[in-house]
């Protein structure tokens, strides 16, 4: 067996084929830019927007959310889960019937060909666990040891894209909380001022402001990210399952009639759920 196959694979990193690039996620950015224009236009209606803008409170927010997000989370995950926002943002998510129409295509040059053709696909391939298993059958391996890597592959990027989700989820639970300590914390400075008039405006800005902040960072951006990655983690978790079994059926050399009956099953499957 070639030594390249016992290298993992950079889930979220595949080398992207040259005749195509990733494609901003329209519907994301739409939703994001939108919902942030709809606060900033409220702001605007007053006529005094510089009155929503506090360093402390933006500090207090996303610093107490982050910080009390690492203590159940490692700074890798967090990386993590930045890096699959991005991905969400950027990449080319290839649906599960696309992918049952390139297995079929595969099952057909192999009858056709031989097994040596998936060589050049593999090279092409953009999603790093296709790209294994089809260095995998190339290389000969039985059906057996592709299943057992492939299924070990699969576990261990699907607990990680759900703990990306699970990580948003976290700081939007958090950011809330963090905005009601920002309010005590202003509610406490107005009241131990009282005797200052000129210092309980901006203390009681400090305490709305904070509460707005925690509120606008949990509703438009950690819980609609953790949304998104969930509704991705789901698709590409189908879209490996129908991968694993469309090329444990090219291995096997069974015929393409029975493969995209055996595949069709899965959407079938996801659609009734």
């Amino acid at each position: 067996m070639r030594e390249r196959l016992y290298r993992r694979p950079e889930w979220g990193r595949g080398v992207q084929p040259r005749d195509e690039r990733p494609q901003v996620n329209r519907s994301l950015v739409v939703g994001l830019v939108g919902s942030v224009m709809l606060v900033v236009f409220g702001a605007l209606i007053g006529g005094r927007p510089l009155t929503f803008l506090s360093a402390e409170g933006l500090l207090l927010v996303l610093g107490g959310t982050l910080c009390s997000t690492l203590v159940q989370f490692s700074a890798r995950d967090i990386r993590a889960a930045i890096r699959a926002a991005r991905g969400a943002l950027f990449e080319r998510q290839e649906s599960p019937h696309d992918r049952i129409q390139a297995l079929l295509r595969l099952s057909r040059r192999v009858k056709e060909s031989g097994v040596l053709v998936l060589e050049d696909e593999a090279a092409r391939s953009a999603d790093p666990f296709l790209r294994l298993g089809l260095e995998l059958t190339v290389d000969g391996q039985s059906p057996e040891n592709i299943s057992k890597i492939l299924q070990t592959e699969m576990r261990s990027s699907n607990e990680q894209a759900w703990r990306s989700v699970q990580v948003f989820e976290t700081m939007g639970n958090f950011a809330p909380a963090m905005g009601l300590i920002g309010t005590l914390i202003g509610l406490i400075q107005m009241l131990g001022s009282l005797q200052d008039a000129a210092t309980i405006g901006p203390a009681m800005s400090l305490a709305l402001v904070a509460t707005l902040y925690g509120s606008v960072s949990a509703n438009l951006f950690f819980f609609p990210l953790a949304g998104k990655l969930r509704v991705i983690a789901q698709e590409r978790e189908q879209t490996k399952d129908i991968t694993a079994e469309g090329l444990l059926s090219i291995a096997k050399l069974e015929s393409p009639i029975m493969l995209e009956q055996r595949l069709q099953s899965f959407v079938t499957c996801a659609s009734n759920q």
